[in-house]
């Protein structure tokens, strides 16, 4: 009888592991089949740059792992970035002029990316540029 329990435990949570990894692939918008992304199975890092008129050097510049930015996209965190002619801010920020743009709303465009193409925003007098690289 036992043994008949033990069975159903590692079956109920093979289920469960199997339905994890299911929606994690569903949140960081893996495709589930066809050809897999350029960077798949590599140590990839995102990078973001923001470049603002009259300066010579990016106001913003980041390099972070791909999975670190696939981890915070699962779990719906509020990442967002605020670029504006004065001000620039990663994180939170109540300045109300600036625009703010969600790196959950473009995840899904950056990682369709080919090999070498940067997604860029432009606003008044900013340039913000993300890309995967490896």
């Amino acid at each position: 009888m036992a043994r008949g329990k033990n069975t159903l435990v590692v079956v109920a949570f093979a289920a469960f592991c199997l339905a994890l990894g299911y929606w994690w692939s569903i949140q960081i918008g893996l495709p589930l089949s066809g050809p897999k992304p350029w960077w798949y199975g590599k140590d990839a890092h995102v990078r973001i740059q923001v470049l603002e008129e009259g300066r010579d050097m990016a106001t913003v510049s980041m390099r972070l792992p791909k999975g670190f930015m696939d981890t915070m996209v699962a779990l719906g965190t509020d990442a967002k970035i605020s670029i504006d002619k004065d001000h620039t801010v990663i994180g939170y920020t109540n300045v109300k002029t600036a625009r703010e743009i969600k790196l959950r709303d473009i995840w899904k465009d950056i990682q369709k990316l080919p090999k070498g193409e940067k997604l860029t925003v432009q606003e008044e007098g900013a340039k913000l540029t993300i890309w995967i690289e490896t």
